[in-house]
């Protein structure tokens, strides 16, 4: 298995740089169809990110492509159930993908997140300082 930075996955769900595009495209056919692509929590935030903040993609649209990713045979998440619980919290939220990462995987640990953050404050299981 290979492991993708926040980069190549961004040039294959954008495909803006045609050199970098092929070959970001090219290499994920190959690993998927092989022995795997994985993605971990740290790129999946930073591509939401990315796709949000450089490339102006609506909330919409990110959930729909990164979870379409997430389905997609040969690709491989750290924690895919908590990868899974993020996306649909983000999807009917307001917070960042970043932030509800973090929340779902303090909860997986049995932990209530403390946030200053009052956006994130409103979210299930999130207390407010």
């Amino acid at each position: 298995m290979e492991a993708f930075d926040t980069n190549v996955i961004v040039r294959v769900l954008v495909g803006d740089e045609p050199t970098q595009t092929r070959k970001a495209e090219r290499a994920f056919l190959h690993h998927a169809n092989g022995d795997g692509v994985f993605i971990s929590l740290v790129v999946l935030a930073e591509v939401a990110w990315v796709l949000s903040a450089a490339y102006e993609w609506k909330r919409g649209t990110i959930h729909e492509r990164l979870a379409r990713l997430a389905r997609t045979r040969g690709v491989h998440f750290e924690e895919l159930d908590l990868v899974e619980a993020a996306l649909s919290a983000y999807q009917a939220g307001k917070a960042d993908l970043a932030d509800h990462l973090i929340v779902n995987k303090a909860h997986s640990v049995g932990a209530e997140l403390l946030t200053f953050d009052k956006q994130l404050g409103r979210e299930p299981g999130v207390k407010l300082l």
